[in-house]
């Protein structure tokens, strides 16, 4: 039997997507699996309908968080009950391809230097329309160039459980998946990604992925700084703290409330078809120009050295 896979799944008011989110994981052509489920104190549906699936399928393990922790914590509590060798993801209103953990588990056993590993996506609407493939580098070679510009990485990577063991668990809500990228680039550990679209990542009212809002700005920029910091100073450690955080986040109530407006008018621009949508996009700029154009600066550069 092939080794067991750990899937963590962390949910929060997903009752619309989250029973087509765990049904593409207990359909998966890889059968050996641990289904870490974590709901993170749904206000909706969400836990009675993962109750079901749980009654359903004995792989899945499900817990709820007695109040609401954030995905970080969420994720750092799901990684302590896995017992299997490798870890997997998927967030609750996504879906896997049928074949996606198969793939990745394969890839690792092939490549044997490298120590996680993710694929390109299909970014789909709530209605389960594609709206575009998303292509992420191939190499670690790639993956470290475009490193700084966006997450080089998706987050429904494989990895080994040792890996969270030995580098560290997630750190900051918003930004967990990029700076824990980015502390594996520091540590030159080996990154790669299956030149096949194996994932279909939500874009919908409500989550991060449709739009980047100002904390998510910021907390991108504090992750990179933290990276630069370590490559700087060749070390492991950098000076992370939840009081640093706190303070490079802070942002005056204006700023925050025409960014707020910016970010509406942004995901009306990626949400729509370019012809109907484009109108939107000076708008955005207009309302938040240094964050907008710096966001789409990092976009446009990524796409650039990607190459």
């Amino acid at each position: 039997m092939k080794e067991k896979i750990s899937v963590l799944i962390p949910t929060y008011n997903v009752g619309k997507f989250v029973e087509k989110a765990i049904r593409s994981v207990m359909q998966q052509s890889y059968t050996n699996l641990e289904i870490i489920v974590v709901d993170d104190f749904s206000t909706d549906d969400t836990f009675s309908i993962l109750q079901k699936l749980a009654n359903e399928d004995s792989r899945i393990k499900l817990f709820r968080n007695k109040q609401n922790m954030k995905i970080a914590a969420t994720l750092n509590f799901a990684i302590e009950q896995a017992t299997g060798k490798y870890i997997a993801r998927i967030d609750g209103d996504d879906i896997a391809d049928n074949t996606r953990i198969e793939t990745l588990y394969n890839y690792l056993q092939e490549h044997p230097e490298v120590k996680l590993v993710s694929s390109n996506l299909f970014s789909i609407n709530e209605k389960d329309a594609i709206l575009k493939e998303e292509i992420y580098p191939e190499s670690f070679e790639s993956i470290k160039k475009v490193a700084l510009f966006s997450s080089p990485v998706s987050h429904h990577w494989l990895t080994y459980k040792y890996i969270y063991e030995k580098y560290g668990n997630y750190r900051m809500s918003g930004a967990e998946d990029y700076d824990f990228i980015l502390r594996l680039i520091s540590n030159n550990v080996p990154l790669a990604n299956v030149q096949k679209g194996l994932y279909y990542l939500r874009i919908r009212e409500g989550n991060t992925i449709s739009t980047m809002g100002l904390s998510q700005i910021k907390l991108s920029n504090y992750v990179k700084k933290l990276h630069k910091e370590r490559m700087k100073n060749n070390t492991l450690t950098d000076s992370y703290s939840l009081e640093a955080l706190k303070k490079y986040l802070t942002t005056s109530p204006f700023i925050t409330k025409m960014h707020n407006i910016s970010a509406s008018l942004f995901r009306k621009f990626v949400l729509r078809k370019k012809r109907e949508g484009i109108i939107y996009l000076p708008l955005a700029i207009l309302f938040s120009p240094y964050y907008q154009l710096q966001h789409i600066k990092n976009k446009l550069l990524y796409k650039i050295y990607k190459k």
